[in-house]
């Protein structure tokens, strides 16, 4: 057997899915009246769900409900466009940072500036540009005279999804989006309460090197813990509540007015630790074409980073993942528009035939459309694709093991690779079951309305298929 087919097996052995009992079946898969029946009970319900089940082998229908109805899909919306990352781009894809001088290199001083392109890298971290520090280093500058320069014109300048609440701004998991980036453009505050009441709180932030002023009006209560954050129009954080000694700390997990600068001024910091001066100003400004380039930095392997984007329902990567595929694909700079075109033709290509639409990568967006049928379709191609299959897979949530999995179904533990999804009014599961006799299934569940409800029918079906 190769290498190949042995990892196919292991998968097929190993990913789980979710099942429904089909109509007319040659075995059970489901108990298909006591799932009618939980749905019968929930009356109002019966046009806010959708559910698709079907077999990952053979593509038989296992159970259909509302199949072809199109729904909000929440974060499900990440199935589609890890599928199509990992087509399109393929797994060994890179994203790059380009660096640049605007002159030569005399006495260990670099001049004309520091110029720094971005090709939407949603993954440098403080670890990664302490690295690129060390690179510059290694060239033996010890300043640089004229500043650090950002250009994102790789990627337009609509920095928010159509679609997304404006009271999401500020959030960690609504960043801006941009072809440069920081620690997915967020930042962590977090406030310690003092031994007396009515005394200045303690306040850090993570990573350390957060180039933006805070004001803080927040003090120690022993009756009260809230805290409320907003930034100024000069991109001042502003900072008040109280805290109470009781609690460890309160954090904040917010994202930043400005992610052009925040790189520039973090990277100006590691360069200065690193022993070399930086003197000129931190802006933005396209790279001119007489600059030379001194080294380009790459991400990880696009396999191993869709990892992180659907364990963790990282946002910014599948934004980023969209501009980068309709930069390259279509034309630069790289938009929501084009990056979704050029997406939702690859899907229809592969043989996904509904009515749906995506507006962004991740799931953020209210305009995404999408059936159960289309998904587990999806899901049920790249199964059987050996070149993308592992890293599509493995990415998934593990049921009891990790991810946003981690803390549900606990009694199906290994037995359901899936990916949750959830926005006020939509939640969503879709995945792989390691069911009964040896099956595996494609399923997908999703509701608008239903509410927590779901999480019930969830459990029901995900259970009558493993047991």
């Amino acid at each position: 057997m190769t290498n190949s087919g042995r990892k196919i097996l292991i998968l097929r052995m190993l990913v789980l899915l979710f099942a429904f009992l089909p109509a007319a079946s040659s075995y059970a898969d489901v108990n298909h009246k006591k799932i009618l029946s939980f749905i019968s009970k929930n009356a109002s319900s019966k046009r806010k769900i959708g559910i698709m089940v079907r077999s990952a082998d053979t593509g038989r229908t296992v159970f259909r409900y509302n199949s072809k109805k199109e729904f909000i899909p929440a974060s499900n919306n990440k199935i589609l466009s890890s599928i199509a990352a990992l087509s399109l781009l393929g797994k060994d894809f890179r994203f790059k940072t380009k660096f640049y001088l605007g002159g030569g290199i005399h006495s260990g001083v670099g001049h004309g500036g520091l110029y720094v392109k971005g090709f939407g890298d949603p993954t440098i971290d403080i670890e990664k540009l302490k690295e690129i520090a060390g690179r510059i280093k290694a060239l033996g500058i010890t300043a640089i005279e004229g500043g650090i320069h950002l250009d994102g014109s790789y990627f337009d300048d609509v920095h928010y999804g159509e679609g997304w609440d404006s009271e999401w701004f500020g959030k960690s998991f609504c960043p801006p989006v941009t072809a440069i980036s920081f620690n997915y453009n967020s930042a962590k505050i977090k406030i310690s309460a003092s031994k007396v009441q009515g005394a200045p709180v303690t306040v850090r932030t993570e990573p350390a090197e957060f180039p933006f002023p805070i004001r803080s009006k927040v003090s120690t209560s022993l009756k009260r813990s809230a805290v409320r954050a907003k930034y100024n129009e000069r991109n001042e954080l502003k900072i008040s509540g109280y805290v109470s000694p009781r609690k460890k700390a309160e954090t904040l997990e917010l994202s930043v007015p400005d992610p052009f600068f925040y790189f520039g001024a973090v990277l100006k910091q590691v360069l200065e630790e690193e022993g070399i001066e930086v003197n000129g100003p931190i802006d933005r400004r396209r790279v001119p074409r007489w600059t030379g380039k001194i080294f380009t930095h790459y991400s990880e392997p696009l396999g191993t980073i869709i990892h992180e984007y659907n364990k963790e329902s990282v946002n910014i990567i599948g934004e980023s993942i969209v501009k980068v595929i309709g930069a390259k694909y279509l034309s630069t700079p790289g938009s929501w528009k084009s990056g979704t075109h050029v997406i939702e033709n690859h899907l229809r290509m592969i043989g996904l035939n509904g009515n749906f639409s995506m507006a962004d990568g991740s799931g953020l967006s209210r305009l995404n459309r999408v059936s159960p049928e289309d998904i587990t379709h999806a899901l049920a191609k790249v199964y059987k694709d050996p070149d993308i299959s592992e890293e599509f897979i493995s990415s998934l949530p593990i049921a009891g093991v990790d991810g946003t999995l981690k803390k549900r179904f606990r009694s199906l533990k290994g037995k359901v690779y899936a990916k949750t999804g959830y926005l006020e009014g939509a939640r969503s599961l879709s995945g792989y079951v390691f069911g009964k006799n040896g099956q595996v299934y494609v399923f997908s569940i999703i509701s608008n309305g239903m509410g927590s409800r779901v999480k019930k029918l969830q459990n029901l079906l995900l259970r009558e298929l493993v047991y």
